[in-house]
């Protein structure tokens, strides 16, 4: 019954690790739609968020990408315009 039960944990741990930057590029991608840019295409955004992330010094980018998410996740439009000019500075 154990060697069943190891491999659950570690699925849902990798698949927690590899969803949060995912996670972080939808919300991101889906208030920029919401608020700044209707036509906006929310997939291509998102590719271009992960490619962006992808270049180098992953880490910090994607510490950026969820510092970003958090913000632009838990405001309005109008307060995502002043309150998080620094948390998504550098985003592209």
């Amino acid at each position: 019954m154990m060697p069943q039960t190891l491999p659950l944990p570690l699925l849902v741990t990798v698949s927690a690790l590899l969803s949060g930057c995912f996670s972080d590029t939808d919300t991101i991608c889906e208030r920029r739609k919401e608020c700044f840019s209707d036509t906006l295409n929310v997939q291509s955004c998102e590719d271009d968020l992960r490619d962006w992330m992808e270049r180098q010094d992953q880490e910090r980018r994607r510490d950026t990408l969820a510092d970003c998410a958090d913000c632009v996740g838990s405001k309005t439009c109008s307060q995502i315009r002043t309150a998080c000019i620094g948390a998504c500075m550098g985003v592209p």
